[in-house]
């Protein structure tokens, strides 16, 4: 019995011991076959860059503007006619879409009609 345990150990140790060299041969392959690369080389995408003699500025997009909605071109022409629509009735209360176009009347503005 303790012959058997034995032998069992011993490969147990052999397997061990191979395992480790084939990793170490392994990453020994891979440490010379590829190129050396730090943390920050492998962080960013490397790109050739082209450069032209002359630089050329930046292009600044503009990103779409969505549609305005009838109110909302409802309040911009009360605020440019002087109505005050923000806070009108206290508390918070705004103007309401038919109160705007009553103050856009009254005061000769003509309130843009969807």
């Amino acid at each position: 019995m303790e012959e058997l345990l034995t032998q069992a150990t011993v490969a147990v140790e052999w397997f061990s011991l191979s395992y480790m060299a084939g990793s170490l041969a392994w990453r020994t392959h891979l440490h010379f076959t590829q190129p050396f690369q730090t943390k920050f080389q492998t962080r960013r995408q490397t790109t050739p860059v082209l450069r032209e003699l002359s630089p050329q500025p930046p292009i600044q997009t503009v990103p779409p503007s969505k549609p305005r909605s009838p109110v909302e071109q409802l309040r911009q022409q009360c605020q440019q006619a002087g109505i005050k629509w923000r806070d009108a009735h206290g508390k918070h209360k705004h103007l309401k879409k038919h109160e705007m176009l009553a103050a856009l009347k009254a005061s000769n503005v003509i309130p843009f009609q969807r």
